[in-house]
């Protein structure tokens, strides 16, 4: 419950182990290293309430005054520019060097950009941190035509708050909307939620150039704009595993059951992180609000010396119009089953592998994503037409 914690990145995660390890009575010094100048915040507001709500303002997770109490030593602004495992030392930009007993990391990642938009003298913006959606916010404001490039969450959360007062085109390179997110049955709801609300949805297509106001797309069409957001995804920044030793090639830091990294001493947490997700049966990077939280803990109870047991699927929601979607584990399966009536606007979408439930999609219906969160937990089978049958409650089929 002693030894000095340094932990780099002041996002969610970040923030979580810090104060999780005061909340268990930890007593070492806790130094908190994040790259932005804020105080810790949460990320899923510059998508959600940012854009949408005229009333908003920032929360931070914690007041600076609430930081000073828990005597951690928040450093903003800062970077990170070096790290030596076998001296258990990490260099800050400014030159100073800050040693420890555990270090976590806990980057987060950068979004990807398109360079093929470069020619382009309008504002084009990513929606990664707090100065992107303050600009977007205040852009959306002026009207116009706005272009998103990438139907994923980020591009349909951000044209749910644009189409209320500009001209709204998604450009994206699959098929449909979302592909790798949400089943074909939720996927053709929200293209019909955002068609009503006058989103224009262009698929199978890319920008391949630009020049002022105009993207050329992969099929030769032209498509102005005032605006342009990209939201083709994110990735781990550059660098962060060569410093702990790791090959650079990775798709993340890699990291066990205990949120430990090949380095015995060096933690991971947040989305820059590798887990292997039991409802997927494959490593992946999991880019979710609760899964930096659950990384959190489990980052705590290592350092703290009682491991945690147990990890959830992953889980994140959005929230679109007044249309509330929740995604559980693996949301495409080798099956899906649709609960309820798409046309009713609440129903659910669940998805099976060799008759277990691995994951769900819901439609307004808080009430069966709360019980397949567990059950997705569980790996509980059911058949067809018990989960077809809406009268059928869901929490049944969990364990007593």
């Amino acid at each position: 419950m002693t030894g000095r914690v340094v932990i780099v990145g002041a996002g969610q995660a970040g923030a979580r182990v810090a104060l999780g390890l005061r909340a268990a009575q930890f007593a070492g010094p806790i130094t908190l290293v994040g790259a932005e100048p804020h105080l810790p915040y949460e990320r899923p507001q510059l998508s959600k309430e940012v854009l949408s709500d005229p009333d908003w303002s920032l929360q931070f997770i914690k007041p600076e005054e609430d930081w000073r109490t828990a005597e951690i030593d928040l450093r903003m602004g800062c970077a990170v520019v070096d790290a030596d495992p076998a001296a258990r030392t990490v260099a800050l930009a400014g030159g100073e060097e800050l040693s420890y007993d555990h270090l976590v990391l806990a980057t987060g990642t950068i979004a990807r950009q398109c360079g093929e938009l470069a020619g382009l003298t309008v504002p084009i913006h990513v929606a990664r941190t707090l100065e992107d959606a303050a600009a977007i916010r205040e852009r959306l404001t002026l009207g116009g035509k706005i272009l998103i490039v990438g139907g994923g969450i980020i591009g349909l959360e951000v044209a749910a708050a644009a189409s209320k007062a500009c001209d709204v085109t998604v450009i994206e390179a699959g098929s449909r909307l979302f592909e790798r997110g949400v089943p074909p049955e939720a996927a053709s709801y929200l293209e019909q939620l955002h068609a009503k609300n006058g989103v224009r949805f262009r698929y199978g297509v890319r920008p391949v150039s630009a020049s002022g106001h105009e993207v050329t797309l992969s099929d030769g069409s032209v498509e102005s704009a005032d605006l342009v957001i990209v939201g083709i995804g994110v990735e781990p920044p550059r660098g962060i595993a060569a410093m702990i030793g790791l090959p650079e090639d990775t798709p993340g830091l890699r990291v066990d059951e205990h949120a430990v990294t090949e380095r015995s001493n060096v933690l991971a947490v947040g989305d820059a992180t590798e887990q292997f997700s039991r409802c997927h049966n494959r490593w992946m990077r999991i880019e979710t609000w609760a899964n930096a939280n659950q990384q959190a803990a489990t980052a705590v109870s290592t350092i703290t010396g009682s491991p945690l047991s147990s990890t959830p699927p992953p889980w994140f929601w959005s929230n679109q119009y007044d249309v509330n979607l929740q995604v559980v584990g693996d949301s495409i399966g080798d099956e899906t089953v649709v609960r309820g009536d798409p046309d009713s606007g609440r129903y659910s979408v669940i998805a099976l592998r060799g008759g277990e439930i691995v994951g769900g999609t819901t439609i307004n219906s808080a009430k069966d994503m709360a019980a397949l969160r567990r059950l997705v937990g569980l790996g509980v089978h059911l058949d067809r037409s018990t989960l077809e049958d809406p009268t059928y409650k869901l929490k049944q089929a969990i364990p007593a």
